[in-house]
């Protein structure tokens, strides 16, 4: 069965009924317009948080991308921002912090915030947080002390555990006396 190519007018001869363009023209027009596939896919509008293009696909009665549509609450896994990393430090997403790095995916450790937040100024350059007690996850202000990488291993931080195990043996005292 002869067809007229609907692009460059000439007659060609088709295998289909509904065949409208020639084997010359066909793949100029994939390339303009797409295949029927991808017309399910065209674009419908931009994304309502990152602005990227949305297609009806991925668009779902949202208005946002796919990757938009898994971000922090949205998604199952999210717990409020705060998770415990397998060294077993807890880090908190704050994005806007100058210690929030690409490493941790805008997350910072959160005994470098609780320090801050009790000694109301940032954590010196050079300075790492050090629990007294050992415990990493336990990030109260009075566990936590800044020192310089040279001190961490040094005699300053036996006299630290020292001066800390002294207070607590006299709160112990204090406590037994009261009872």
């Amino acid at each position: 069965m002869d067809a007229k190519c609907q692009l460059c007018g000439g007659i060609f001869e088709a295998k289909r009924s509904d065949a409208k363009f020639c084997s010359k023209c066909r793949p100029i027009k994939h390339r303009e317009y797409g295949r029927k596939t991808d017309a399910k896919r065209r674009f419908v509008g931009n994304c309502i948080d990152c602005g990227k293009p949305v297609g009806r696909g991925s668009l779902q009665g949202q208005g946002r991308c796919l990757s938009c549509r898994f971000k922090r609450e949205r998604n199952n896994f999210w717990k409020g921002g705060r998770y415990k990393g397998f060294h077993g430090y807890v880090y908190i997403y704050m994005p806007e912090h100058p210690r929030a790095d690409k490493y941790h995916h805008r997350y910072v450790a959160e005994h470098v915030l609780v320090w801050e937040q009790a000694h109301g100024q940032p954590l010196p350059e050079g300075y790492l947080i050090h629990h007294l007690n050992g415990i990493k996850d336990d990030n109260r202000p009075e566990n936590l002390v800044a020192l310089l990488p040279k001190d961490h291993s040094t005699g300053t931080l036996r006299e630290l555990l020292q001066k800390r195990i002294r207070e607590l043996e006299s709160q112990l005292v204090a406590m037994s006396e009261n009872s």
